[in-house]
């Protein structure tokens, strides 16, 4: 929901996003992935997506993630924050965010939960952005549940 974003996390984004393409136009594609993550990622995160391997492997994305930036900049067509588009979703939305990660992204999957008809927001205990990384069975735990309930729906 990057039309939510204040200006301070703007400028942060765009420093990130600049280093990203330095990086990656040389080829450095593991420090590209590293460059992006100082962004939504803590310390911690940081600390346990290094010793994951994390980065080498999101490296070769980093092509891919400043494609997919460059075309959200010149697409003019409704976009992924758009009320109408976030109404339309029809199935049960799942909304996590850990309890630790950027305000901005707190407050974007409370923005998408507000427009998505049947979306619940789950917060996950002290995990930041990367709960994948530094809370996996808390993230497990909190998708079981909730496709638990989805089956029970249907």
């Amino acid at each position: 929901m990057l039309s939510l974003i204040d200006e301070r996390e703007q400028a942060m984004l765009g420093a990130a996003v600049a280093r990203v393409g330095g990086l990656a136009a040389e080829g450095r594609f593991a420090d590209a992935a590293r460059a992006f993550a100082v962004w939504p990622f803590n310390d911690e995160e940081i600390a346990v997506a290094e010793q994951a391997g994390y980065f080498e492997a999101a490296g070769r994305y980093a092509p891919n993630l400043l494609n997919l930036l460059r075309q959200s900049m010149e697409y003019e067509g409704p976009t992924a924050d758009d009320p109408a588009v976030l109404g339309a979703i029809s199935a049960p939305v799942a909304v996590l965010h850990g309890s630790h990660t950027r305000p901005f992204l707190i407050a974007s999957a409370h923005y998408v939960a507000d427009h998505v008809p049947h979306a619940h927001v789950h917060q996950i205990p002290g995990a930041g952005h990367a709960a994948l990384l530094t809370h996996p069975e808390a993230l497990a735990s909190a998708l079981i549940e909730f496709f638990a309930q989805a089956q029970q729906s249907a």
